[in-house]
């Protein structure tokens, strides 16, 4: 894995060499955490100390401890407490005691939410036989967990599920205007979450209050990340990665526009979005740039010819 960094104004790829497969990394106060697939979770502060890893017990196919459940996709921080989500409705919750993280442990956070572990395939099974085994193991895959505090929870993917604080329910229509699937979420404020996903979908709400559908019928790409972004200089806006290039929503015509950036050539290849520190920064598969509120930049990957 490799990480950007900017220390005394210089910036620099630095490699971090981790044997697995990374899918989601997040910042938990000065503490770094890196994920993989399998549930290995990597947590480090400044200079690499402390340097802790774990294995989510259960989580993964390969790992060891792996039961079946498929892998997991995201790690994010709410609050005080730092949260995985995966396939099988998996959740998980790291806990320890804020100070050693030798005290740490993950814990299903799931309960009877979380599908069952998937069953052998029939052996030499007909067609039939195949059709009912494969709607019998119909792993649920949550992608993406977030809210305004640890009890107030959304885990969205091919279902959407709320956390209590003391117990999930699944979302439905009319609290959830739309049966797509479910990318990322983007919390502005306790009473006004973002749902972005599958054909354009753009909700707007809380899961206490349910959900605007701000989607336009001319928005048929797939929306997989979301963020909000503003500075002194720059007007607050809502910012949307596609597999199309970048978007955004604007709020007076209620429709969703290309974004252009000025690059040469345009940012075309987003994928995630972060704002930090009053950075945009925009995560394609081959793109990488950062917008401060007046200017984009494109930083040329080590491992990717230059995009020109």
């Amino acid at each position: 894995m490799f990480r950007l960094s900017r220390a005394g104004g210089n910036t620099k790829w630095v490699w971090n060499d981790y044997d697995w497969l990374v899918v989601s990394v997040e910042s938990q106060g000065p503490i770094r955490c890196v994920l993989s697939r399998e549930g290995q979770v990597n947590l480090y502060g400044p200079g690499g100390k402390p340097d802790r890893t774990f294995q989510i017990p259960e989580a993964g196919v390969l790992a060891e401890t792996a039961n079946d459940l498929g892998y997991v996709n995201r790690i994010r921080a709410v609050g005080s407490e730092l949260l995985v989500c995966g396939q099988s409705r998996q959740v998980y919750r790291f806990d320890w005691n804020g100070k050693d993280l030798d005290s740490g442990q993950w814990v299903d956070m799931a309960g009877s939410m979380r599908q069952p572990p998937m069953s052998e395939p029939p052996d030499e099974a007909d067609d039939q036989a195949m059709d009912t085994w494969l709607d019998d193991n119909n792993a649920i895959d949550f992608v993406d967990i977030n809210g305004p505090s640890p009890d107030n929870l959304l885990a969205v993917g091919d279902e959407v599920w709320h956390w209590s604080g003391s117990a999930w329910r699944q979302l439905l229509a009319p609290a959830l205007p739309t049966d797509e699937p479910l990318a990322a979420i983007k919390v502005l404020n306790a009473e006004e979450w973002v749902l972005v996903g599958h054909n354009g979908s753009l909700l707007h709400g809380n899961a206490r209050a349910g959900f605007t559908d701000l989607s336009s019928v001319d928005d048929n790409q797939n929306f997989t990340g979301v963020e909000w972004f503003e500075t002194p200089a720059f007007p607050g806006r809502l910012f949307l990665a596609s597999d199309f290039g970048l978007f955004t929503y604007d709020a007076s015509s209620k429709r969703i526009k290309p974004y252009v950036s000025g690059l040469q050539p345009e940012l075309t290849d987003a994928h995630q979005l972060e704002a930090k520190d009053g950075v945009l920064w925009s995560f394609g598969f081959k793109d990488l740039a950062y917008f401060d509120g007046q200017t984009w930049t494109r930083v040329d990957h080590p491992d990717n010819p230059p995009i020109r």
